[in-house]
C-alpha cells in the first residue's frame, strides 16, 4: 500500500488530489442567494465553497440549501404538499424575499475537505464516509481547489490523460 504521499503500489502515477483537483470556483460568505445561485448556474456546478477574503474555508452552499432558503420552514414538517396546488405565482415571493439572504445564513460549516497533498484513496473514502459527492482541497488553510467523484474515477482509471 502507497504512502500519502505516494499512489499505491504498481502504479506509475502520482494521484495526489495536488495533480487532480480543479480549481474551486468560490463565493464570499456575505454573497446574496441571488449571487450564489448564479455563480452555480454560470459554472454548471451544484455547489460552491464559500471561502473568506484570507483564503480559509468559511462553508459551502449548495443549490439543495438555496431551495431549503426558499421555502416555507412549515413544508419542511410535511411529507406531502401535493395538495397545495401547482399556483406557482403564490410561491415566487419566497424566493425573492430568500434571493437578498447572506450564503452565510444557509450554508452548511461542516466541509469535507482534505489537503492538497492527500492520495486519491483518502479522497474517496471522505466521499463515501461523509455521504459527499466532492471534498475541498486546503493548502496552508487556504482554499486551492475541489476534487468530485467523477476527477476520481478519471484519475484512477487514467481518461484524464486524453
Amino acid at each position: 500500500m502507497g504512502t500519502e504521499d505516494s499512489p499505491g503500489q504498481g502504479s506509475k502515477r502520482d494521484l495526489r488530489l495536488r495533480k487532480i483537483m480543479q480549481p474551486a470556483v468560490t463565493i464570499a460568505p456575505d454573497a446574496t442567494e441571488r449571487e450564489a445561485l448564479g455563480v452555480l448556474l454560470k459554472n454548471s456546478v451544484p455547489g460552491v465553497p464559500v471561502v473568506e477574503s484570507d483564503g480559509t474555508l468559511a462553508g459551502f452552499v449548495t443549490d439543495g440549501h438555496l431551495l431549503a432558503s426558499a421555502l416555507p420552514k412549515y413544508l419542511s414538517t410535511m411529507e406531502d404538499v401535493s395538495f397545495i396546488g401547482e399556483g406557482g405565482d403564490s410561491w415566487i415571493h419566497y424566493f425573492t424575499e430568500s434571493a437578498d439572504r447572506p450564503v452565510s445564513e444557509v450554508m452548511t460549516r461542516d466541509v469535507s475537505q482534505l489537503d492538497v497533498g492527500k492520495s486519491e484513496v483518502v479522497a474517496a473514502h471522505k466521499m463515501v464516509h461523509d455521504g459527499v459527492s466532492s471534498v475541498v482541497v486546503t493548502e496552508n488553510g487556504r482554499v486551492v481547489g475541489i476534487v468530485n467523484r467523477l476527477d476520481l474515477y478519471a484519475a484512477i482509471l487514467g481518461l484524464d490523460e486524453g
